[in-house]
């Protein structure tokens, strides 16, 4: 897509690729292609997103962003919600992918940390599982700038840093997050607050039983990512139940965190 077919969300200039994001790589980006249809972890969470953002978003017109876009599958569940989409990833596999599923998208490929887009335009942003990768304080700083005053972020990160392993490793991770540290970076980033759950919680003893196995080599570490459809659909319908009860009651661990917040109004 052309810079001037690219509307009036983007500055002036392209930024350069940064080598913040290279540690996340072509073939894992393949292997999630493949899994995020499916997943127990991707569908739920999928549903959690859309439910977040249908509560706390109000302009049902809204253009949405998603740093990190991926393959598109979160962008694509975004645009049931009746606004327009942006997708922004670093890779070009990923993009080319994204748009086979979206074909109207909004797609662009650059840097996290130095959003090709100007400042206060964007309604809502979400930052799926990409904080870890990069500089964190950069990409919310660039967040913050690209979002409308009273505008809508969503984010999610790995959690609990005792949770740390080969999985990590093998992401590309540069960390995981505690809820008390992920709420004071966010907020010195300009951000009020609106929330911070645990994700994957009743699922957590079964992960840390993976993880552990995973030690032995890599037909073990496979386990997490294996189709096995009976074990997949009742992990689906644990995490879709979990969504529901944190709606209720603050889970009080979990392998992931989920952050909502927004830019203050001027």
């Amino acid at each position: 897509m052309t810079r001037a077919a690219r509307g009036d969300t983007l500055g002036k200039e392209e930024t350069p690729i940064s080598s913040t994001q290279l540690s996340f790589r072509s073939d894992r980006l393949d292997r999630l292609r493949e899994i995020e249809p499916w997943h127990f972890w991707f569908a739920a969470r999928r549903e959690l997103l859309e439910r977040l953002l249908r509560r706390h978003l109000s302009n049902q017109a809204a253009l949405i962003l998603d740093v990190g876009c991926g393959t598109g599958t979160a962008l694509q569940t975004f645009s049931r919600l009746g606004g327009r989409v942006m997708g922004l990833d670093l890779l070009p596999e990923g993009l080319r992918e994204a748009r086979r599923l979206l074909p109207d998208a909004l797609l662009l490929q650059g840097d996290a940390t130095r959003l090709p887009i100007r400042s206060g335009v964007v309604d809502a942003v979400t930052v799926l599982d990409v904080l870890e990768h990069v500089d964190d304080r950069d990409l919310l700083t660039e967040v913050h700038r690209v979002l409308r005053p009273g505008g809508l972020a969503l984010l999610t990160v790995p959690a609990m840093p005792e949770l740390w392993s080969y999985r990590d490793e093998d992401a590309g991770h540069l960390r995981r997050y505690r809820r008390e540290g992920l709420a004071r970076l966010l907020e010195a980033c300009g951000f009020d607050v609106k929330g911070i759950r645990h994700y994957q919680c009743l699922l957590l003893p079964l992960l840390m039983v993976t993880r552990r196995l995973g030690r032995r080599g890599p037909r073990a570490r496979s386990l997490e990512e294996k189709r096995i459809p009976f074990f997949n659909t009742a992990a689906t319908w644990i995490n879709r139940l979990e969504t529901r009860i944190g709606d209720v009651v603050p889970l009080p661990f979990g392998s992931s965190l989920v952050a909502v917040c927004g830019k203050p109004s001027a």
